[in-house]
């Protein structure tokens, strides 16, 4: 996603979104899990940049994991309800889920915000600091959104005003590297990306 068309959509409900990024890239291939709650592999696009999200990431989190998964109705993981998206895209969705969560979402889960804070946020970091993955799907779906670090300061600068008051939020949260527990990477090497964030 461009700064161009992020102007287009930035108002958007969730809801909406998720209609927009079907119609832009359709629904899913397949559903995401099998009758046996495993992930099934034709729903992967990541050979396009295509991440898959669940729609119903607005009720409850962590739906690609089987454990939670199973705790909710299979109806969440079919095709219709699976969301194609960029990296900078799935940011978007859960930021959406986070200003707006379902009424009917489950007790005891804030939903949206581990996605940003314990996934996305901490991988584009290092993207965007220099990291290089040896993974070729993540190559892929990293060079889609090279371009487009304007974007992703966009989004954040969003996150910290209207997710201020979200449960678990503080702005320490953003200040994060996806790679260091590995040893693949660390925070220093994000220092001028925190920077860029604290400024925000």
């Amino acid at each position: 996603m461009n700064l161009e068309e992020y102007n287009k959509i930035k108002n958007y409900s969730y809801l909406e979104y998720c209609d927009y990024l079907q119609d832009k890239y359709g629904i899913g291939l397949s559903d995401y899990m099998t009758k046996s709650w495993n992930k099934n592999k034709k729903v992967t696009r990541t050979n396009e940049g295509l991440l898959a999200h669940h729609k119903y990431e607005d009720h409850a989190i962590m739906l690609s994991n089987k454990e939670f998964a199973m705790e909710n109705p299979f109806e969440w993981q079919k095709a219709e309800n699976i969301i194609y998206c960029d990296y900078l895209e799935h940011l978007f969705l859960h930021i959406l889920i986070c200003e707006n969560p379902s009424k009917n979402q489950n007790d005891f889960e804030a939903v949206g915000i581990g996605g940003v804070i314990n996934f996305i946020v901490p991988e584009l970091n290092d993207f965007y600091s220099g990291w290089k993955t040896g993974q070729q799907w993540r190559q892929i779906c990293h060079s889609k959104i090279e371009n487009d670090k304007n974007v992703y300061m966009e989004l954040l600068k969003r996150f910290k005003q209207s997710c201020k008051d979200y449960p678990f939020y503080t702005d320490d949260c953003l200040y994060s590297s996806f790679n260091e527990p590995f040893g693949l990477w660390s925070r220093k090497q994000n220092k001028m990306i925190f920077e860029e964030i604290k400024s925000l």
